[in-house]
């Protein structure tokens, strides 16, 4: 690795280490969008399933799976600060299933000779610096499965929130950008990607009607009042109950099948 890569490595590291502390909030402070990528990844997991995430953060998601299914999940953060937080959340929780963290690296995954009927993950893509990096995870995790077995990977789109942003400046809101340690992927990237016995099995757009709500109703009725916008908004929360109309939203599951 480059110095510059591997300085930018240690920044996000720090970044994310640093944010352990934030208890629930550590992942995301939209709290709403988290919600709803729990609810959209445990469709498809089921009862019994040898499960592998990678980037788990402070563990809220496996163990949400672990409180509500039997399931078996081995979850992995190269930060130690989150992993430390994840055993503690497991600890105060009971469990149908079984959850076990460890420190690891993405870009290390290699050298795991263990297969899993599942693999997911929540937004661990976007923290690396590249596509060609971000293209090579996605061929280490999916070399993570068994036949038949799935990866969901749960990313932001650059594309879903150009969208976000069309919507935005029509309404005379300003733009939105990635955090500093992001790189969105690009749906032609994705959709392009060849990997030996993988197929993309289908690509879910279940954020659009949040985030059409959160980043532009609710934005543009918070700027009418002269107020910044508020994750807890009843707006957002009735969002969640509307199904996904569309492609505006910047969270995207691509589901991928090892044949």
């Amino acid at each position: 690795m480059s110095p510059s890569k591997e300085k930018r490595h240690q920044a996000v590291l720090d970044f994310w280490n640093d944010r352990a502390r934030l208890a629930e909030l550590a992942g995301s402070n939209d709290f709403v969008a988290k919600e709803l990528e729990v609810s959209t990844l445990i469709n498809h997991i089921r009862p019994g399933q040898k499960i592998l995430e990678v980037g788990c953060g402070n563990g809220y998601t496996a163990v949400e799976f672990a409180r509500r299914l039997p399931v078996d999940i081995y979850a992995i953060d190269f930060s130690p600060e989150m992993i430390e937080s994840a055993r503690k959340l497991a600890d105060e929780r009971t469990l149908k299933g079984r959850v076990q963290f460890e420190v690891a690296d993405v870009r290390k995954l290699s050298s795991s000779k263990s297969s899993f009927d599942l693999v997911y993950t929540e937004r661990l893509l976007i923290n690396l610096p590249d596509w060609p990096e971000q293209a090579k995870a996605i061929q280490d995790i999916t070399a993570r499965l068994k036949p038949g077995g799935r990866y969901l990977m749960c990313e932001n789109s650059q594309d879903g929130l150009d969208r976000i942003n069309e919507l935005r400046e029509a309404c005379g809101l300003d733009a939105i950008a990635p955090p500093w340690h992001n790189r969105y992927l690009r749906d032609s990237e994705v959709a392009a990607l060849e990997v030996k016995g993988l197929k993309l099995a289908g690509v879910h757009c279940y954020s659009s009607t949040y985030y059409f709500v959160s980043r532009v109703v609710n934005a543009w009725l918070a700027a009418q009042e002269g107020e910044e916008p508020q994750y807890d908004a009843k707006v957002n929360q009735l969002a969640l109950l509307l199904p996904s109309i569309g492609d505006f939203g910047q969270g995207k599951l691509w589901i991928w099948e090892k044949r």
